[in-house]
């Protein structure tokens, strides 16, 4: 049935023709990266208030009284006794406990990610996409496959708001940091007044978000690529929102985005009231099933996904418009 949540789902038609066009665009968030050994968002801004426990500036009885308190308000507190004793948060220390390459799990999810997408889109601050992955399939052994393997190829990476350009979309091997990146710390975007003027939206002349590169490149980017949003929860859809917004407003628009998300087999019912609302917003949401591993699931989905996805080179989404080109003509 339609309705059943599977372990391993198909990959729709259009995904795939995207990924052999070099359309297809890997949106990346917070739950990739936590199967990668990063901290989910409650402990990367528990993670930076303790940097302030630990030398004696705040006290467990007070951390205890904000326990409750949302992520981007602790990591504004944890900004504010920054700013107030001069203690410098090693942001890229409380996401990375030690070498990228000594983290087998992760080596493994991005290398099959980097089979999904050339250019990869992040909401995340750390450093996983900022390098591709050359990994062997699961059944290799740890001791195997590092030897086996060659070493990791930077990417070139984005994190400014003035390099999130069309141009900078559409290069090869690149990743945009959508928030900003550890590699400058000033400019992560993580309390509400910092998203607030990221997104800021000034309507110029024809309703253009003028003066806003953030918007102009969302603007592009969901219109003329197919993204594939994965490692977004249900509790983590402040880009969806905004995806959604741009879809009402563009009445007779095909489906092109999609969404992975994983269901236990009880949220049945939940899974296909969420379909239905995506679909109105131009998302296809492909469910898996988290019943045996969790969010750990997500990692095999992104296996599969890597061995029948395969990513085309820009070269190749040249040779389909110079093809085009002459049958025109």
């Amino acid at each position: 049935m339609a309705s059943e949540i599977p372990l391993i789902p198909e990959v729709p038609q259009a995904l795939r023709e995207a990924a052999q066009v070099g359309k297809l665009i890997p949106f990346v968030g917070a739950g990739v990266s936590r199967l990668a050994g990063c901290p989910d968002w409650d402990g990367f801004a528990d993670a930076a208030l303790n940097v302030f426990v630990e030398q004696g500036k705040f006290n467990h009885a007070q951390l205890d009284q904000i326990k409750h308190l949302g992520p981007r308000i602790k990591l504004s507190m944890a900004l504010s006794l920054q700013e107030r004793f001069g203690i410098q948060i090693d942001f890229r220390n409380l996401l990375h406990q030690g070498p990228l390459v000594e983290h087998v799990a992760g080596q493994r999810l991005y290398s099959d990610l980097a089979k999904i997408g050339k250019t990869f889109v992040t909401t995340n601050y750390d450093e996983w996409l900022d390098e591709q992955f050359f990994y062997g399939p699961t059944g290799m052994s740890a001791e195997e496959t590092p030897s086996a393997s060659p070493a990791p190829a930077p990417r070139t990476v984005y994190h400014r708001p003035e390099e999130l350009t069309v141009a900078n979309l559409n290069q090869e091997n690149v990743v945009i940091h959508l928030h900003g990146s550890v590699k400058n710390p000033g400019g992560m975007v993580m309390t509400t007044p910092d998203y607030v003027h990221h997104y800021a939206t000034e309507r110029g002349v024809g309703g253009s978000n003028e003066g806003n590169y953030v918007l102009n490149f969302l603007a592009h980017l969901f219109t003329h690529k197919t993204v594939l949003f994965v490692g977004y929860g249900l509790d983590e859809l402040e880009i969806l929102e905004y995806v959604i917004l741009k879809a009402r407003t563009t009445k007779g628009v095909e489906t092109r985005h999609f969404l992975l998300q994983g269901f236990f087999s009880h949220e049945r019912e939940l899974m296909i009231s969420l379909r239905t609302y995506y679909r109105e917003c131009g998302i296809h949401l492909i469910p898996f099933l988290k019943d045996d591993e969790g969010w750990d699931q997500l990692a095999h989905v992104l296996e599969s996904f890597g061995q029948s996805v395969p990513a085309s080179s820009t070269a190749v989404l040249q040779e389909f418009k110079e093809m085009g080109a002459l049958l025109d003509g």
